[in-house]
């Protein structure tokens, strides 16, 4: 296996919110961190290791990485060489809409059941499908080629069931709701703590137990999941920083490494190459 990192990010936005990376690390170490988006991922060489709802999981060469929207996971080589993949992360609506449409349901969540999963098959296709939409600009075969992918993806590998009702709103749920609202703000603890009427220690260990994540950590991965959002819509890197609550652009710089393995330089050079 070779030993040059790189990452190369680039948008399918012609045909849905699909962001996409290819990707061959050694050394990079992903803190605990989600995506609003799903991710699915097709190992091409190498294995990666990574934690996720509390167990440990290795993935290795020709297997899927499936993880919801939302959650926290980890992510690191699991020997030297390192690991290379092609990475999807399509949005919410892009898979409910598929979802619906295979169901003939209406307001259905789709969910994946497993997290490492071995299908060749399904793993060739996924990396066809991000060569073509690397490659082709024939909107008709972008977008027949992802939604047939995808669709057994859901149908494979998902549990497609009925969006749950509305329910009264949790003290992590409130946290989650503020700290969205005030993303550029430097919000307190103690003010979190008023807010859901409970202590800051009780905020704390009851937030950690809901996510995974301190409220902080949450946040600051919010950052960089709506930054990469409005950096893809095309705005400048330097607005980007200091709207979401980064001290510069080295800080943002710094936090897209850590959480997603590529700089904002980089997300900005895929859309314009793509």
């Amino acid at each position: 296996m070779a030993t040059t990192e790189y990452a190369r990010f680039f948008r399918a936005d012609d045909i849905a919110p699909l962001d996409c990376l290819d990707a061959r690390f050694r050394r990079q170490v992903f803190a605990p961190h989600f995506h609003e988006s799903f991710v699915v991922n097709t190992l091409l060489a190498g294995a990666q290791r990574y934690r996720y709802r509390g167990a440990e999981h290795v993935a290795g060469r020709g297997a899927l990485v499936m993880i919801n929207p939302g959650e926290m996971h980890t992510g690191h080589a699991e020997s030297a060489g390192g690991w290379a993949y092609r990475g999807f992360y399509p949005s919410t609506a892009l898979i409910g809409r598929l979802a619906e449409a295979i169901s003939g349901r209406s307001g259905v969540m789709p969910l994946f059941t497993a997290t490492v999963v071995p299908d060749a098959d399904l793993a060739r296709r996924l990396d066809r499908l991000h060569l073509l939409l690397a490659e082709s600009t024939d909107p008709l075969l972008r977008e027949s080629a992802q939604v047939a992918v995808f669709g057994d993806v859901i149908r494979r590998h998902m549990h497609i069931a009925e969006r749950p009702e509305t329910r009264c709103e949790r003290l992590t749920d409130t946290v989650k709701a503020l700290l969205a609202e005030r993303l550029g703000e430097n919000v307190s603890l103690t003010e979190l703590a008023a807010l859901t009427g409970r202590s800051t220690w009780h905020v704390c260990r009851q937030f950690r137990a809901d996510t995974g994540l301190s409220p902080v950590a949450w946040r600051n991965q919010l950052r960089v999941q709506r930054a990469l959002g409005a950096l893809v819509r095309g705005e400048a890197i330097g607005e980007v920083a200091a709207r979401f609550g980064f001290a510069d652009q080295a800080h943002l710089t710094r936090a897209f490494r850590a959480a997603l393995g590529v700089t904002p330089g980089k997300v900005r050079h895929g859309l314009l190459t793509h």
